[in-house]
């Protein structure tokens, strides 16, 4: 898959083939969806009067109606841009080393402000359920997003790009049950189509002759956009104080995941009132006990969604230490951290999220204090170079004086057990589905409302 997509030092994307695929899923989609409207149109009517769950099946014309959009943005895109190969230089890219090259696009330099490049190294392996069936599954193992300002190259406009990349990552391979490849993204608002383009790109180990022979010259790269000019919402505010630097991470600045998050528990939610009504006739109380613990589940996606719209944090860092401080429903949470105690301000991945052809990955940082505990001074940030820049931004604060603590043993903590009163509430709880199916077939069934009598004789 990988050769046809380089030629030389040059890589395809897919999008020729991903727009056949989209015209090919949204006509398949709309010709059985309305085949069955014409065909069982009445007995859908008669379905949703018997059970409002089937309304759901509803949404399913205005999803195909989206499919066709989708794939009229896809063609449009497809013949405004054509190709674009991404040129790499050197080629393969170099992990432990630079990952650079070149992209010409045939846009004018007035319409693009910034192009945004994200590479990341992702792992792509077979993962079994518990009922035995296999599914796909990817894990970012690292992403990197820069953006960059075009530059006029003729009629078109080249973006020359360059990553660094750590040495402790794995190399491009092959397809199998479980690999690992690399993808960069490059997008770019425009007037009328956005360009949005994924690159398989092939990525190596560099060996020392490697690198000295890409150090030997100066990669050519474009201006690079500061993150705060960027488009991005999840940016701390980044001010400065009498005492230091204050970072404010704002209300909502997961709002994307956060509403997502919202409706998956409010479908969750709905869906389980509607299915369980209708056996609360012949199991009213196994039917209500799944009906309230599927409704928990939504609450708690929907409470969580709401969480973290309604939250805030600022972090001041000053010579004396860092605080935090931290609103969450109106109600404010304050912690500090002397800076003698802190031992490192290390980066670490906070979120993910794909939608099945790109991922988003979001950072967090985590103070280390001197007696193993954390806290947690910054979140959404997105790449992991502006992470270690808002790292650095805050060990700057900190002073020229300031010198990492030495981490004392950590206590061993004795693990206390439960109380009783708990576990017997966990166990009534583990058993409570059997005893309630139990109790509403006693009700139908004579010989297990006796057998019941029996044992409790």
């Amino acid at each position: 898959m990988m050769s046809q997509q380089v030629v030389g030092n040059r890589v395809f994307s897919q999008s020729k083939s991903q727009f056949k695929q989209a015209w090919l899923f949204a006509l398949l989609w709309n010709v059985m969806i309305w085949f069955a409207i014409i065909m069982g149109g009445q007995n859908i009517l008669r379905a949703f009067d018997a059970n409002p769950i089937f309304y759901f099946f509803v949404s399913f014309p205005f999803i195909g109606l989206w499919l066709l959009i989708y794939a009229i943005k896809e063609t449009r895109a497809w013949y405004k841009f054509g190709k674009t190969p991404l040129v790499l230089d050197p080629f393969p890219g170099q992990i432990g080393g630079r990952f650079s090259g070149y992209l010409d696009l045939p846009i004018s330099q007035l319409d693009a402000k910034h192009v945004v490049f994200s590479l990341s190294c992702i792992r792509r392996y077979i993962k079994r359920d518990s009922r035995g069936r296999n599914h796909w599954h990817e894990d970012v193992l690292w992403q990197d997003l820069i953006s960059f300002e075009p530059e006029n190259y003729g009629e078109k406009v080249r973006i020359n790009f360059l990553f660094s990349t750590p040495p402790d990552l794995p190399a491009s391979e092959d397809k199998g049950d479980d690999y690992h490849f690399w993808q960069c993204h490059v997008r770019s608002a425009l007037v009328g189509i956005d360009y949005d383009r994924v690159f398989h790109v092939p990525m190596d180990i560099a060996d020392e002759q490697q690198l000295a022979a890409s150090n030997r010259y100066k990669a050519k790269v474009s201006q690079r956009v500061s993150y705060q000019d960027s488009d991005s919402e999840n940016v701390p505010k980044i001010e400065h104080t009498a005492d230091g630097l204050q970072f404010y991470y704002g209300y909502g600045r997961s709002i994307g995941m956060a509403i997502a998050i919202i409706l998956f528990g409010s479908v969750i939610g709905v869906f389980g009132y509607y299915f369980f009504d209708g056996f609360l006739d012949f199991l009213p109380a196994t039917a209500g006990l799944m009906a309230g613990f599927v409704g928990f589940i939504a609450f708690i996606f929907f409470f969580i969604g709401l969480l973290m719209i309604a939250n805030s944090q600022t972090i001041e860092v000053s010579l004396m230490g860092i605080r935090k401080k931290q609103s969450v429903f109106g109600f404010l949470f304050e912690e500090f951290t002397d800076a003698n105690e802190i031992v490192d301000i290390v980066v670490d991945k906070n979120a993910s999220s794909g939608d099945g052809r790109t991922q988003r990955v979001w950072y967090r940082l985590k103070l280390m204090t001197a007696d193993g505990q954390d806290m947690e001074v910054g979140d959404s940030l997105e790449g992991q170079s502006y992470a270690n820049e808002i790292r650095r931004k805050m060990v700057d604060a900190l002073g020229v004086n300031w010198q990492a603590a030495t981490l004392r043993s950590p206590q061993e903590k004795v693990k206390k057990p439960l109380p009783f009163w708990l576990r017997m509430i966990g166990k009534v709880l583990s058993y409570s589905f059997i005893i309630t199916l139990i109790y509403d077939l006693s009700l139908h069934i004579p010989q297990v409302s006796e057998f019941i009598t029996k044992v409790l004789e």
